[in-house]
């Protein structure tokens, strides 16, 4: 594991961390809103979303700390392609949220975090990890590339 890394965990996250994971999801969506305003808008968080998550069998929110503070997080869901003829079926890992702050980037928590993730998925027996990144979000993309993601689709929007 990278040298930078030292006196940290990463885990499951569990009911008592909901307060703590939603002032990170308020930064999660202030950073969104930032990057892209017209999709994001900074908002708060009850903490209604991450618990629901928790509570859940589906998925999963898995948590990073450092020096007994959540410094990162990533919500990760179990998915099923759609039942179409014209679809190769597959059961994978969604990534719905991925964040480190801004502070920790850089340090090697991302990268610890991710690794539990393809540890979760493998447990599950899951075929492939997908996620949707926003196209301005070039530390975002530059991470994922880092971590051999390539782009399968691409979302287009045409504003009216």
């Amino acid at each position: 594991m990278d040298e930078k890394l030292r006196n940290y965990t990463v885990r499951i996250a569990t009911v008592k961390d909901v307060e703590e994971i939603s002032r990170l999801y308020e930064k999660f969506f202030k950073y969104h809103s930032l990057i892209d305003p017209y999709l994001c808008a900074a908002a708060m968080e009850s903490g209604d979303y991450p618990r629901s998550v928790i509570e859940k069998t589906s998925g999963d929110i898995i948590i990073v700390e450092s020096e007994s503070n959540i410094v990162g997080f990533v919500h990760v869901e179990e998915e099923k392609t759609p039942p179409y003829p014209s679809v190769v079926q597959h059961k994978y890992c969604s990534i719905v949220d991925f964040f480190v702050l801004s502070d920790y980037r850089k340090r090697g928590f991302g990268k610890a975090l991710f690794e539990h993730v393809k540890c979760w998925s493998l447990k599950r027996e899951l075929d492939h990890i997908r996620l949707n990144v926003i196209e301005n979000n070039e530390v975002g993309k530059s991470f994922y590339e880092k971590e051999n993601f390539r782009t399968s689709s691409r979302i287009m929007i045409y504003e009216l």
